[in-house]
């Protein structure tokens, strides 16, 4: 962005305001930024967070409802316009309705920059909705160095805004360019001298009118009344040639006449998309007599298979389970008589050796009746 003679938004910053926990919006190279959206859709809303605040620091009432004539806008500084003002600065940093929050640290701030200087005005607040004391500190940034961004901080890492002692801390790198007021008065004074050059405050309160006029509902809700631009109109104001009225009212003319013949082919179009409706279900009656019953007899049998499948799988399910259960009593089986084999075998072997012991023991007594034998005969000797 180029820059220029004298001081020019660059940027415009939230953090924890409203309704925006971070916003970071871009001013056009001239300075202009231009909010553009649908009736109710936080226009205004969103300029009060900027304007007229940080123009003098003002957070009274006045600053966030519509200004009651353009006639009397110098006059709206009091605490609060009427009993019927809703906004207030509270309000703004906190939210309103079923979203609102009940403790909030938050920031608004402007930085400006031109070919000699850079300018961060900004504004910082606690709330809590509990307590009585409602902590507000103004903050001006100022430095003739534009090589370099100026910058400040205003959250830590995780995203939440710091408090007052937080902030000066974290901006002491800043050292002089940095002024922390805690009175309106203090920052409206300073901004004026210092920042946009005025002799005292009320040049400076003047101008912050003008903003307070520019940002508010007035412009569009059309529930004020315009006094000197309604005036200034009726003075300026000259005969309309007739032929010029003449040629307008006929152009009216055929514009209604088109719109008649818009309104009348609309309702044409009505008419017959209700008769193409209408159509549609009488067709669809017909298809049901002629094909969609035995599409439903189809579907009817198509059920009845799928139940039967299930069924069908079923059995095959408790099946393959009584199929397990003999598998594995099979196994089990196998098993016994594998050991009833062994055991067997084993009998076998017993027998054999019983007999060869039988007939070793048949010889041995043979031998031993032998024996005796012998010793008789040894005996009669």
């Amino acid at each position: 962005m180029p820059l220029q003679e004298y001081l020019s938004p660059v940027s415009f910053h939230l953090r924890n305001f409203n309704k925006y926990k971070k916003l970071d919006m871009l001013a056009a190279e001239n300075g202009n930024l231009t909010l553009i959206g649908e009736n109710a859709a936080g226009k205004t809303t969103l300029a009060n967070c900027f304007f007229p605040m940080l123009i003098d620091g003002s957070i009274a009432t006045p600053s966030f409802n519509p200004a009651k004539g353009t006639d009397r806008v110098d006059r709206t500084t009091g605490p609060r316009n009427s009993s019927r003002d809703m906004r207030t600065f509270n309000s703004m940093l906190l939210g309103w309705g079923s979203g609102a929050m009940k403790v909030r640290t938050g920031y608004s701030y402007l930085y400006l920059r031109s070919r000699q200087r850079q300018v961060i005005l900004g504004i910082g607040a606690h709330r809590n909705v509990s307590e009585k004391r409602q902590p507000t500190w103004w903050f001006v940034a100022l430095t003739t160095d534009v090589s370099t961004p100026l910058t400040v901080a205003v959250t830590n890492e995780t995203g939440e805004s710091l408090e007052l002692g937080d902030f000066m801390a974290a901006n002491e790198a800043l050292g002089k360019q940095l002024h922390v007021f805690k009175t309106v008065d203090e920052y409206h004074a300073f901004v004026a001298t210092q920042v946009y050059g005025f002799n005292d405050g009320k040049a400076l309160t003047k101008l912050a009118s003008v903003y307070r006029l520019l940002a508010s509902p007035i412009l569009t809700a059309g529930n004020a009344r315009f006094t000197p631009i309604r005036e200034a109109l009726k003075n300026a104001q000259e005969g309309i040639d007739s032929q010029i009225i003449n040629k307008v009212a006929s152009a009216q003319r055929k514009v209604n006449r088109t719109n008649g013949s818009l309104q009348r082919i609309q309702r044409a179009q009505d008419r017959l998309q209700k008769m193409k409706k209408e159509i549609f279900w009488r067709n669809l009656n017909r298809i049901d007599e002629r094909m969609l019953q035995s599409y439903s007899q189809t579907q009817r049998q198509f059920k009845n298979n799928q139940e039967a499948c299930e069924q069908a799988k079923q059995r095959i399910a408790k099946f393959e389970k009584l199929l397990a259960s003999l598998q594995e009593n099979l196994e089990q089986s196998a098993v016994t008589l594998k050991v009833l084999r062994q055991e067997k075998a084993n009998q076998a072997t017993i027998a054999e050796q019983r007999k060869q012991y039988e007939q070793r023991l048949a010889d041995l007594n043979r031998r031993l009746k032998q024996y005796r034998q012998q010793q008789q005969r040894l005996a009669e000797l």
